[in-house]
């Protein structure tokens, strides 16, 4: 679920070379079995603001800092994009948090990874307790988009079945991340929001691209937005070749990218800057991914229980690089 990093995305107007290094990833894309389960929360007074963060080979993406309390301080990938929230093997062995063997799978954009299980201990997550939240487990920075690098762990995904517990604010003016309490917080002219499918985790969300409306889910994971273009009857630009990134037992793969222009982007009501849709056929039945290069522009609530949303246009700000 990506594009190319921030400072690609960030312009509207990737460089050829910049597009070729790096088309990244379809983390959002992913599935898994057994189920893992929404999690109990105990709600805090108030929330406490998350600083968002970036990494040096991640700069399109948000990345969150949580003082979890029971754990200390980590890094973790904020991701509405993904299903259920993951750990990466390495981070809990650090942690001595134990794991074990699972038949569950994972599919993502390049294949298939087998998954084992951890539960981790009770989180504070932005003034709010999160228990016992049960954990899919594999290799990340092996198996996905998300990188490894010296300064800095990220120690995994903060997906979907946590997020549903919250009305979710993502303020990229202030570079934040707040959570709060279903019902404590109604929103301004809100646009509705439909579940993928009729019972899937994840969210979707009406966009217009160049006067054509669409679904498509709501994906902080993805760097840019990947949506059927033919389909849609959006122009083709340009091909070129790039490198995908996402979940599989490989993690990249060389393709031949269909870009697609778009000049005029629409949340609902609110308009943000011209994109270059990368082109994604997945087939009738599956939905694309609207992804940081309008999110990114985008004062944004996301009420899970209500499945509701309300933004605004601001201008992001620049967010500390961890581990630079």
């Amino acid at each position: 679920m990506s594009g190319a990093p921030g400072s690609v995305y960030h312009a509207r107007v990737p460089s050829l070379r910049q597009l070729v290094a790096v088309v990244l990833p379809l983390l959002g894309a992913c599935h898994h079995l057994p189920p893992y389960p929404t999690p109990r929360v105990t709600y805090g007074a108030a929330p406490i603001e998350l600083p968002l963060v970036q990494l040096p080979e991640d700069r399109s993406r948000l990345y969150v800092l949580i003082q979890t309390g029971s754990m200390g301080e980590q890094l973790w990938f904020f991701d509405t994009g993904y299903s259920h929230t993951t750990c990466d093997a390495a981070a809990l062995a650090a942690e001595g948090v134990p794991t074990r063997k699972t038949l569950a799978t994972t599919r993502g954009e390049l294949g298939t990874v087998r998954l084992q299980a951890a539960t981790l201990p009770d989180l504070e997550l932005g003034g709010h307790t999160v228990h016992k939240t049960r954990c899919a487990v594999r290799d990340l920075p092996g198996t996905s988009s998300i990188p490894a690098g010296p300064g800095y762990t990220v120690t995994g995904v903060l997906g979907t079945n946590v997020l549903r517990q919250f009305i979710v604010e993502v303020d990229p003016a202030a570079g934040v991340l707040r959570l709060h309490e279903p019902g404590s917080l109604p929103l301004t002219e809100p646009t509705r929001l439909r579940r993928e499918g009729l019972f899937g985790p994840r969210l979707m969300a009406p966009a217009t691209l160049d006067g054509r409306e669409t679904w498509l889910i709501l994906d902080y994971g993805a760097a840019g937005t990947y949506l059927d273009a033919e389909r849609l009857g959006l122009p083709l630009t340009r091909e070129q070749p790039g490198v995908w990134r996402g979940t599989g037992s490989s993690n990249t793969s060389t393709r031949t990218l269909q870009i697609h222009h778009v000049d005029e982007v629409l949340f609902g009501p609110v308009q943000t800057s011209p994109i270059d849709v990368i082109h994604r056929d997945r087939g009738p039945f599956a939905p694309g991914l609207l992804g940081m290069d309008v999110l990114g522009e985008l004062h944004l609530f996301i009420d899970y229980p209500n499945r509701a949303a309300s933004a605004t246009a601001v201008e992001a700000r620049g967010l500390p690089v961890v581990g630079e």
